[in-house]
């Protein structure tokens, strides 16, 4: 009989792109090819029934559709706890195997929790960051309490756990996670795929993917090439991506006159279009002051890219960088610093062949086949298919 297996996030990937709902999807081809029944549970982001079969997931709808983010973008509260309310309508849940829940938006946890008491199932939460005090504070003011306190509590609502950075493994165990809770399965890219796009005729310097947000910080690129740009050194930018935050940049490029250096993209529904793109570029930039994981970081190595980034507390992981071999650091949080290592690497040093070497390696061992495949040894251990030496 195959094993079943709930997924649960409001945003159904490929119907809403993003990074998050892609890991839950690729963890999901990879079930479906051994032996299990894959459901996702989500908001209804597509057109036709409530419940339809597509690329093999069967996607049940909890609730219509609703808006993600205000017009200040940031997550809608209501959005939230609508999800979480509508999730709590579906009993059946408990009948599965295994509930993989997305950390966001966070209510949806209780409900879940509530039917593997109800139930055989099994929740797994896929833990994707922890903001801490400071970052709730900044992002939703005084009701960022509330989020600080349903962060540490939910925490430790299921004794399985999966961290997708080392880093926030040692957070989570902060909170008060068990170290026994928590286990570390880091992000994938699908390997093959990349490597089979084709760079494209026209060339850029610099190239930026993923969501336009305000920590993402796109706008520290956009003014250290218009630093450089003063400086006499033309370099070129190309941003892959939508968002919020995407009007502000494209004035903010007008005001800094380097409308004809940034090109903008927008969101690029076909993932070979969007990496034969990164291939015609140079350095890939992810200045992120507040990610725990980043697929677009092994993406870019993949296609043959080093990666600069920001080397924070709260910013890109430390073990997806390894200084000289697949990218480099930058030690300070500004856009002066990191057009100084925009103009190192792109004009005094260059970029060898042998970084471009070393980051395709580096990114090959995170192929979706090896980490999902940690998946499926995970699900197993905890539903008692597998014996395991260390206690879960």
């Amino acid at each position: 009989m195959p094993k079943r297996l709930a997924i649960l996030y409001d945003c159904p990937f490929p119907f809403i792109q993003g990074g998050g709902q892609r890991r839950l999807f690729e963890i999901a081809q990879y079930h479906l090819a051994h032996d299990w029944e894959v459901e996702w549970y989500a908001l209804k982001f597509w057109e036709g029934p409530d419940k339809i079969r597509h690329e093999g997931i069967i996607y049940n709808s909890v609730g219509k559709w609703t808006e993600l983010y205000d017009s200040a973008g940031k997550r809608r509260l209501w959005e939230t706890i609508y999800y979480g309310a509508m999730i709590a309508r579906h009993v059946e849940l408990c009948k599965f195997d295994i509930l993989l829940a997305g950390q966001w938006p966070l209510f949806h946890l209780i409900p879940a929790r509530i039917f593997c008491f109800l139930g055989k199932s099994k929740l797994v939460v896929d833990w994707w960051e922890i903001w801490g005090r400071e970052h709730w504070k900044n992002y939703y003011g005084i009701k960022g309490v509330l989020g600080l306190l349903l962060e540490k509590l939910l925490s430790k609502i299921t004794p399985y756990i999966i961290a997708i950075t080392e880093r926030g493994k040692l957070q989570l165990q902060e909170l008060g996670v068990k170290q026994n809770e928590v286990v570390f399965i880091p992000n994938g890219i699908d390997f093959e795929k990349i490597m089979g796009a084709i760079a494209k005729s026209k060339k850029f310097d610099l190239v930026y993917m993923g969501r336009l947000q305000s920590h993402k910080n796109v706008s520290h690129i956009l003014k250290g090439v218009a630093l450089l740009k003063d400086r006499g050194c033309s370099i070129t930018f190309q941003i892959i991506g939508d968002g919020p935050e995407r009007s502000r940049l494209e004035e903010l490029t007008h005001s800094l006159d380097i409308d004809k250096e940034v090109f903008f993209h927008g969101m690029i529904e076909s993932d070979l279009e969007a990496y034969a793109w990164m291939k015609a570029s140079r350095l890939f930039v992810n200045p992120s002051t507040s990610v725990s994981g980043s697929i677009s970081i092994l993406e870019a190595n993949a296609c043959g890219l080093p990666v600069i980034a920001y080397k924070t507390d709260q910013g890109v992981s430390e073990e997806l960088i390894e200084e000289g071999v697949n990218g480099y650091w930058v030690e300070e949080t500004n856009y002066k610093a990191m057009a100084e290592n925009f103009y190192q690497l792109l004009l005094d040093k260059g970029l060898g062949q042998n970084i471009k070497d070393n980051s395709i390696e580096y990114a090959r061992r995170y192929d979706w086949s090896n980490i999902a495949g940690e998946y499926n040894e995970y699900f197993l251990r905890i539903m008692g298919d597998v014996k395991d030496k260390k206690a879960l």
